[in-house]
């Protein structure tokens, strides 16, 4: 993928960007690797299993991107969620310098302890062969007010106390993506897991978890490759573990 003038489809609204996308793919007219669906306001955003995204027409960024991946093995898909994040997290990094952004395990991008950024991942695979996938990204840019039912939202504007062109936002998103992905398309999955591990919120240090009703503090010692959270408790005792089944208590 060139690091070159995008491809972008601009809506006005829509009910999904990720859902556009994959009516694009499945209605048989080929799709450039790379090509970015943009919506000004996104009618039914949504995350991981029944996770809501919640913005506000014109304010943020929602969009999604199509890829190809068919160099990565279906099992090691993960890495690709690496690559995501911490292009997101660098064009925040670049966007806001005097601010610390980090990556909460999946592919959330947290302020603080407030959440600015996050990612839906759809991958479609055909025997051993990753045919494609859509990334669907929200950014909270310019929205100073959330509902009270979203859970500890922040955004850029927020952050900064400034307004910021969204478009400005996606050109820089993209430029990113464009880099990270050719490192990961040239095989270097050891620079993706550095960069993942250095930007990750709570890497190598204690911080408090639960799992069902069980509270405890553990250490993140990393990722598998499957995208498990390889946890050590203060008991020394190692354990991984799959997303939903384990909450962080920041």
């Amino acid at each position: 993928m060139k690091n070159s003038t995008p491809h972008i489809i601009f809506l006005k609204e829509a009910d999904s960007t990720n859902k556009e996308i994959w009516q694009l793919a499945d209605s048989g007219q080929p799709i450039p690797e790379g090509l970015i669906l943009w919506a000004g306001k996104q009618q039914a955003g949504r995350g991981m299993g029944t996770t809501k995204w919640h913005s506000e027409a014109g304010k943020n960024l929602t969009c999604s991107f199509f890829f190809k991946p068919v160099f990565l093995e279906p099992g090691k898909q993960f890495i690709l969620n690496k690559c995501i994040a911490i292009s997101i997290c660098s064009t925040l990094q670049q966007i806001a310098p005097e601010y610390e952004f980090r990556i909460k395990w999946p592919n959330d991008i947290y302020y603080e302890n407030k959440k600015i950024s996050g990612t839906l991942i759809e991958n479609r695979i055909q025997g051993q062969t990753f045919e494609c996938c859509v990334v669907g990204i929200g950014i909270n840019i310019n929205q100073i007010h959330f509902p009270e039912d979203v859970p500890n939202p922040i955004s850029l504007a927020l952050i900064t106390g400034k307004q910021i062109h969204v478009k400005t936002c996606l050109f820089k998103l993209n430029k990113n993506i464009c880099h990270f992905y050719t490192i990961l398309k040239q095989g270097d999955h050891n620079k993706i897991n550095e960069l993942y591990l250095k930007q990750m919120l709570g890497y190598s240090r204690y911080i408090t978890f639960r799992k069902n009703d069980k509270v405890f503090d553990a250490t993140i010692e990393g990722v598998s490759d499957y995208g498990k959270l390889i946890l050590r408790d203060d008991r020394n005792n190692i354990r991984e573990y799959g997303m939903k089944e384990i909450e962080f208590l920041l």
